[in-house]
């Protein structure tokens, strides 16, 4: 049995216009910067994570000074990516920071999931060394 066309064409048109749409702006990845900032009394080195054990070293945070970050968020998922010079994703697995020596021994992680949820266009996490790098939950900067 075959469905006669003027009724194929309506059920085409009829999800058409029922399915999702997207607004425009919600399409495009952000750019965010986030600041690293040293709260501890020795130097910070922080190192961004891709996968497959390839990394980014980040400048050696002195105390009570912070480091900046340029990140991507895609829009479809939230994933956090630095653009290649190829224009392919490094898809960001942890930013890590410790000590300047013995810095694995010393690592903690700076808690992504809320860049992953919501992205704003800056954030600053707090960082302070003890046993382990300890980094509070990214906030919104605020112009």
């Amino acid at each position: 049995m075959t469905m006669p066309r003027s009724r194929l064409a309506f059920i085409l048109l009829a999800c058409c216009l029922i399915a999702p749409v997207k607004p425009a702006f919600a399409t495009a990845d952000l750019q965010t910067s986030l600041t690293i900032r040293n709260d501890g009394g020795e130097p910070l080195k922080c190192v961004i994570l891709f996968g497959h054990w390839v990394t980014s070293d980040i400048a050696d945070i002195a105390p009570g000074r912070s480091g900046d970050v340029k990140i991507m968020r895609a829009a479809k998922d939230g994933a956090l990516y630095v653009p290649r010079f190829d224009g392919r994703h490094m898809m960001i697995e942890r930013i890590a920071c410790g000590r300047t020596t013995g810095w694995w021994e010393s690592l903690g992680d700076v808690p992504l999931l809320p860049l992953r949820e919501k992205a704003e266009a800056a954030s600053e996490t707090r960082c302070k060394l003890d046993e382990r790098a300890i980094c509070t939950t990214p906030q919104p900067l605020t112009p």
